[in-house]
């Protein structure tokens, strides 16, 4: 999908609002900035600030890339593996993470110290989960394991950035496959142990 200009343009200056806001609280901590300091900061007024944030830790949180149509398209169609087409979606995921990977660090630092910008995230993460779980109701029959499976899934992003975050010379593909391994281990783990009360 093609953005118009004046989309690409919002896109730009929320992105330019966002990463002031991350450097203020680098530099002084998030609770002693100002939307006034940040409006400043960017460029631009403290109206316009608040046309694209509500509030400081919104601004901070920013946008992160959602799901893409293409990707809960390419989910929802596809006929390989389960497992196969949800590693392709998160790898498209943490490709499209990628190149923000300064923003992603600095957001961090504002999670580890910031209660409402974490409530913030956990919301958008939350209805992030809830497309994928409606996307994967239409390959599975039962919403528990949709839910279950999109949950896995969403977390598996989390893990994958703190992951990397911890390990100076990982690159996010990297941090993503070792999560993803952890992952495939531990339903064999709960599958094995299933087989084996089933068989008691």
């Amino acid at each position: 999908m093609t953005l118009s200009l004046r989309e690409r343009r919002r896109q730009e200056t929320a992105l330019q609002i966002q990463r002031a806001t991350l450097e203020l609280a680098v530099k002084s901590g998030l609770d002693n900035v100002t939307t006034d300091e940040i409006a400043a900061e960017s460029g631009v007024s403290t109206r316009t600030f608040f046309n694209y944030y509500p509030n400081k830790e919104a601004a901070a949180i920013g946008h992160p890339p959602a799901f893409t149509e293409a990707q809960m398209d390419a989910l929802r169609d596809g006929v390989g593996p389960l497992a196969v087409d949800l590693k392709q979606l998160l790898d498209s995921h943490i490709a499209a993470l990628s190149e923000r990977q300064d923003i992603i660090r600095m957001v961090g630092n504002v999670l580890r110290s910031n209660d409402k910008a974490r409530g913030i995230l956990e919301g958008l993460l939350g209805a992030e989960r809830r497309v994928l779980t409606e996307t994967l109701l239409m390959r599975l029959d039962n919403r528990q394991a949709a839910a279950s499976l999109a949950g896995s899934v969403t977390s598996a992003i989390g893990a994958t950035i703190f992951l990397w975050q911890q390990e100076e010379d990982m690159t996010l593909s990297t941090a993503l496959d070792v999560v993803w391994d952890g992952l495939i281990n531990a339903a064999r783990l709960l599958s094995s142990t299933q087989n084996n009360e089933a068989q008691s």
